[in-house]
């Protein structure tokens, strides 16, 4: 069955956007995109450098796994056919959770500020 949610990386205006799907990120995916973003925060003005980095933390849980999370491309009218597509938009750095739109930097206030001091990311 899956808890699946799919991070929609928006880089232009033109098309098409780069998606990486979760198998089981549904139910931490604030979290760990929040984790993401902070991480990719010194880069947040090279779009190229931050994808990569947020990306790569998203995805360090099952790097050497076979199943889990995959990538591909998908345009505009397909995006509305996934499981749970979370926008985020690289150039007005903003993340779009079912139709609600957040700075990044409030995103990783808001979200990093619920994970216990004590929580390891390793």
């Amino acid at each position: 069955m899956g808890a699946r949610v799919n991070f929609v990386f928006k880089t232009n205006k033109e098309q098409p956007y780069l998606v990486l799907y979760s198998h089981w990120g549904e139910t931490s995916w604030r979290e760990d995109l929040a984790r993401a973003l902070d991480k990719a925060r010194p880069r947040w003005t090279d779009d190229s450098y931050a994808l990569r980095i947020i990306i790569d933390q998203l995805t360090r849980e099952g790097r050497d796994s076979e199943t889990g999370f995959g990538l591909f491309l998908a345009n505009s009218d397909e995006i509305l056919f996934l499981d749970y597509p979370v926008i985020v938009d690289m150039q007005a750095q903003y993340v779009n959770d079912n139709g609600t739109e957040h700075s990044w930097n409030s995103f990783c206030e808001y979200h990093l500020e619920e994970i216990p001091a004590n929580h390891d990311f390793a």
